[in-house]
């Protein structure tokens, strides 16, 4: 399709144009629908949770787990074996099967069948699930040979034969072109994106791939393998012809004939062929920002235009041909066994026989036939999952509900020692437990970890700011770390100390990579390199130190303010559309976000610790998976310290006093950061702690190195590399080697064991133990009569809670299509993502090593307010209402005054009249979950400060 000219005719363009331009937007639509199914990962630097089947959101979550499975051949649950497997271990109750059943229609099949006692049956005892590929073999020498020993059910299989007919599906056709186009894609994909991994960099990006890519292969003198020759003289005729992207997609579609309303499929299945690749290009295009480095011009028609060019291509020398398949008979009788094997099988656990199936009429028997297809293997699953949710949602709403009535509310009389907010995040759950258990004058909150302050932050070593805040907020204000003036001729030293380590590693990456210089550099560097390799390997921990200890030499390190005053000036003068800090009602709303809805206007500490999280691991390309959600997969560390430089504000304190937030004059806020790996902490600016307050610090800085080292014996636990009996300090070195161990794939679990959301008072969770399962964030519905606190609460909670446990949950489910499989085959390419060797699809999701020891649940959030105010909030909000009321979380409430539950169930709230049993009580975290490395039930801790 050549590039048409605008051609004007009484200031109208003619018609012929106005074709072309409509056949454009036509394209450019089908390009969107089809863009939206693709993964929303970005680069793997900046790794943000999301719900992989974020496009299919809209549909209720059963329906879309089944469509999503059908379109990516990937699973929607677990395998049925492995249900059946929690089911043998008390898991999965037998009634919360028969109450999952229960709660959905019935019919009768025939006078002594009904479709819930099909169901049980088929579920348990259970039925097999059959073939047409293995029917032939089971039938001869397998399980169905061993039945056919027993005559009775010989002759019920026979009797089923002989009414069975086939229904299977055809498989998928084949895609040949696939496996010639994709290594020579993935490599140009590669070359086209990186970051700083290439020596040579691809020329021309600066274009845009399909021009880049035409710039490069359609000169003559090209090799091309068998089925791609021809590439260079296709790519030299659409150069010859300007051919733009859109001409390119346009020139395929045409010679192939595929009619307009057919593009959107056509295009859906090239994109979804390549995944990995296409959603990275697509999240680039949409927001180059992410690039870690040097941005890059990216488009999806740029993508598909070379992807169909060298698809044409292949195709017209031959590619396409297909491998001949067995005969049309054979495979229908094939599938016609394994139809007739699961009636049969389905009769038999109902206890039917020969002579029963006989006797049914042939209505009766297609209703049987039919109830026995719609009960297919995805059915019984469904089934099955809806029960292994119902126990856990049993477990932690009776926990909940237990520990409100027989321990009741948690008060506090004295003024606390300590006020610490966490991030909301599963994993300070036991820290949070674990420093009450400390010091039991402490008081602990939760919110998201960007602390309400959303900014477009650099610090002094960055080369460009970002973003810390949620992946759907745009950052409105800038901030900068500098040094204070004293220090800044230190800063200077240091930046020139860092550009020259800069230039001195990359020439080394480099020279390794070239003929000459990489064989002088191996001959006298090689037994060098060993020294970092031992290191790294055998005392991970102790290099560590030491590296850090000449790091710190070499590199002095300034101190530090950050710029979050307003200056009128520099930012009317800014060029980023970003305000440079914040003016004082500002920085009032900010601090009031946070502190209001957790109920803290009253009863300050002396001391308010702001603790942001991160994660950092040696050899660890998800390393940003670990980081704070909330604070867009990076630390929030800069978060909390901004927020307590702005709550140390007497102009600040004054705005917040007409809030009705009254901050004593001797309260401090301390901003800090706690490495999840490591389980180290850190506090910022303690230089203007006051020493009235030094005491204070003193005291919480003992707490805390108290609680590092329970919370790191809790994690290692499940960690088999720790000896069972290590006492903490063992574990909190245990944890530091992990972290810095060349060979570990698992630095730490992360999100792993994710399941539930409990927005309310601490006084509803302190002293349970809650395994490290549990997001806390506070909220005071005491302080909230009109709703609005709950209302922005749920916008920040909800999204960042949700967007992890389903990230977890379909990596779990299928980890090698909605995860990126096992770590050990990863290659980092590009410095954008990791690839399976040295040429795969771009791998997005989580490692196995992530998630291995999760439990796929969809999140349970519990909210402490009433059914009628919690209505109200999800009414207000179409994305809220839309993971609710199509399930993709679980919903539940708690009355602030009287403790009833209420849980969402088919489109309103219903309360909950589950058993109430006291909890288990134990005298520490340590002693209930000693010795046991799974999943634990909940218990009361009834610790110096943890249980009162």
């Amino acid at each position: 399709m050549a590039t048409h000219r605008a051609v004007f005719d009484g200031g109208r363009l003619r018609s012929d144009d106005q074709s072309a331009e409509s056949r454009r937007e036509k394209l450019r639509h089908a390009v969107e629908y089809a863009a939206h199914l693709l993964p929303m990962q970005g680069p793997i630097g900046v790794f943000v949770h999301h719900n992989t089947l974020h496009a299919f959101e809209d549909r209720p979550f059963e329906q879309a787990v089944v469509e999503a499975s059908r379109l990516f051949g990937a699973e929607p649950y677990m395998s049925e074996a492995a249900y059946r497997a929690e089911l043998a271990r008390g898991r999965i109750h037998l009634e919360d099967i028969d109450a999952v059943l229960a709660g959905e229609p019935d019919a009768v099949i025939f006078p002594r069948l009904s479709r819930h006692s099909l169901r049980r049956g088929m579920i348990t005892p259970g039925v097999r699930e059959f073939d047409a590929a293995t029917i032939l073999w089971r039938s001869e020498q397998g399980d169905l040979a061993e039945d056919f020993r027993h005559p009775a059910l010989k002759a019920l299989f026979n009797t089923c034969l002989d009414r069975a007919i086939a229904h299977e599906e055809e498989p998928a056709a084949p895609r040949p072109v696939d496996e010639i186009i994709h290594p020579w894609l993935i490599r140009l994909c590669s070359v086209f994106l990186d970051q700083g991994m290439a020596y040579w960099p691809m020329p021309h990006r600066e274009k845009g791939f399909y021009r880049c890519v035409r710039a490069l292969l359609a000169p003559r003198g090209n090799v091309f393998p068998l089925y791609l020759t021809g590439l260079d003289e296709e790519l030299a005729r659409q150069e010859y012809l300007s051919f733009s992207a859109t001409d390119a997609v346009l020139d395929y579609l045409d010679t192939l004939y595929f009619r307009e309303p057919d593009w959107e499929a056509v295009l859906q299945a090239e994109l979804l062929a390549l995944p990995g690749w296409a959603g990275l290009m697509r999240q680039l295009e949409k927001n180059p920002a992410l690039a870690p480095h040097e941005n890059i011009p990216c488009s999806l028609m740029d993508f598909l235009a070379v992807r169909l060019t060298m698809a044409r291509v292949a195709s017209r020398e031959g590619a396409a041909e297909t491998v001949p398949e067995e005969s049309h008979l054979k495979t229908q009788e094939k599938r016609r066994l394994s139809r007739a094997a699961r009636v049969y099988d389905a009769a038999r656990v109902v206890s039917l026989s020969a002579g029963e199936v006989t006797r049914l009429s042939d209505e009766e028997w297609a209703a049987f036939a039919d109830e026995v297809k719609a009960c297919n293997g995805l059915e019984r699953r469904r089934i099955l999952h809806l029960a292994y949710e119902r126990w856990h949602e049993r477990q932690i709403l009776g926990g909940l509900a237990s520990h409100r009535q027989y321990r009741g509310l948690y008060g506090r009389e004295a003024r606390p020692s300590a006020q610490v907010f966490f991030c909301m995040d599963e994993r300070e759950e036991s820290l949070r437990r674990a420093l009450e258990e400390a010091d039991g004058d402490v008081e602990t909150f939760g919110a998201a970890g960007y602390f309400g302050v959303a900014v477009d932050y650099k610090g002094i070593d960055d080369v460009h700011g970002a973003a810390l805040c949620p992946i759907v907020v745009k950052p409105q204000h800038a901030v900068l770390e500098r040094p204070k003036a004293e220090d800044r001729d230190l800063l200077e030293s240091r930046r020139f100390r860092r550009h020259f380590m800069g230039l001195l590693a990359r020439n080394s990456f480099v020279s390794s990579r070239t003929l000459m210089r990489g064989w002088l550099s191996t001959t006298v560097l090689g037994l060098l390199s060993a020294i970092p390799l031992i290191g790294n390997l055998l005392a991970p921990r102790r290099y560590a130190q030491m590296r850090a200890w000449m790091n710190k030499a070499f590199l002095p390190e300034p101190r530090t303010e950050l710029t979050f005053m307003r200056n009128t000036v520099q930012s009317q003068g800014a060029v980023t559309n970003l305000l440079t800090g914040f003016a004082a009602p500002e920085k009032a709303e900010r601090v009031a976000g946070v502190l209001g809805p957790a109920g803290l206007s009253r009863g300050f500490a002396r001391l308010v610790v702001m603790l942001g999280h991160g994660s950092s691991s040696l050899n660890n390309p998800h390393e940003s998976a670990h980081d704070c959600g909330a604070c867009g997969g990076r630390q929030g560390g800069p978060n909390a310290r901004l927020f307590a430089a702005m709550a140390n504000r007497p102009e600040v304190r004054e705005l917040l006093r007409e809030r009705g937030i009254d901050i004593p004059a001797d309260t401090r806020f301390l901003g800090g950061y706690h490495d999840t790996c490591t389980d180290e902490i850190e506090f910022y600016d303690l230089e203007g702690i006051p020493e009235t307050h030094r005491a204070d610090l003193d005291r919480i800085r003992q707490s805390f190195d108290k609680a590092r080292g329970r919370n790191a014996h809790e994690r290692s636990r499940r960690f088999e590399s720790c000896p069972a009996d290590a006492a903490p300090e063992t574990a909190l070195r245990h944890v530091e080697e992990r972290s810095e161990h060349l060979a570990q794939p698992r630095p730490e679990y992360g999100h792993c064991t994710n399941a539930v959301c409990v927005v309310g008072r601490r006084s509803l969770t302190r002293g349970l133990f809650l395994d490290r399962r549990a997001f806390l964030a506070s909220y005071d519905a005491g302080q909230d009569r009109d709703g609005r606190h709950l209302a922005a609460l749920m916008a920040a909670v909800v999204p960042v809670a949700a967007g992890i446990s389903l990230e977890y949950y379909f990596s779990y489910v299928d980890n090698d299509r909605y995860g990126c499989g096992t770590k050990l085959p990863h290659n980092v390419a590009a410095l954008v993502g990791v690839m399976d060797g040295h040429a795969s699809d771009l791998r997005t999701g989580l490692p196995w090593q992530m998630v291995e020891i999760h439990e796929p649940v969809r999140m349970l959030f519990v909210v402490e307010t009433t059914p009628e105010r919690l209505t109200k909030v999800i009414d207000a909000s179409a994305s809220l209402k839309r993971l609710v009321e199509n399930r993709w979380i679980r919903i539940a409430t708690i009355d602030p005054e009287s403790g009833r539950v209420h849980v969402r169930r088919d489109g309103g709230f219903e309360e909950f009249f589950g058993p109430v049993e006291r909890l288990p009580v134990a005298f520490s975290s340590a002693e209930w979950y000693g010795g046991k490395s799974e999943h634990l039930a909940m218990a009361w801790i009834q610790g110096d400060g943890g249980g009162r």
